[in-house]
């Protein structure tokens, strides 16, 4: 039957919600990087240095165009490759302390964004949204779990 349980229609409600959020984040950012490359730098800083390959799984991409986006993080001094100490054969990417730095100042961007919004909300709202702070943090760990090698 087409009959959306309740909390099947709150889950629905939620991810549009915050759909048209992430959206408003991305629309700020400055924009000298690619989403794939930003994600890519993230999941560096996330995880460790990490194969070609494998970023280009984990970012849905194919390995050219994984490549190619290292090739760009690399020029920028945000990404470098280097040898894995346990198979010289075998190159890693790694994030930079630039990296690092750009990742930071981006978040610091995307939320005051967000704050300044917050700041304008009714105190009840912004209440509400403080109570969901712990649960939007298990969502992200959701996230990035589902984004792990298998």
């Amino acid at each position: 039957s087409d009959y959306a349980y309740p909390m099947e229609a709150a889950s629905d409600g939620i991810g549009e919600a915050l759909q048209a959020l992430a959206g408003l984040a991305v629309q700020r950012d400055g924009r000298e990087l690619s989403l794939t490359a930003a994600s890519t730098l993230a999941t560096l800083e996330r995880t460790g240095p990490r194969r070609v390959t494998d970023l280009a799984v984990a970012e849905s991409v194919t390995q050219p165009s994984m490549t190619a986006v290292i090739t760009q993080l690399q020029h920028l001094g945000l990404a470098e490759r280097r040898r894995d100490p346990a198979d010289g054969r075998v190159v890693l990417v790694a994030i930079t302390p630039a990296g690092r730095r750009h990742l930071t100042a981006t978040r610091r961007a995307g939320a005051s964004v967000f704050t300044a919004l917050v700041d304008k909300l009714p105190e009840q709202d912004a209440a509400a949204l403080s109570a969901a702070v712990p649960a939007l943090r298990r969502l992200r760990q959701l996230a990035d779990a589902s984004r792990q090698p298998r």
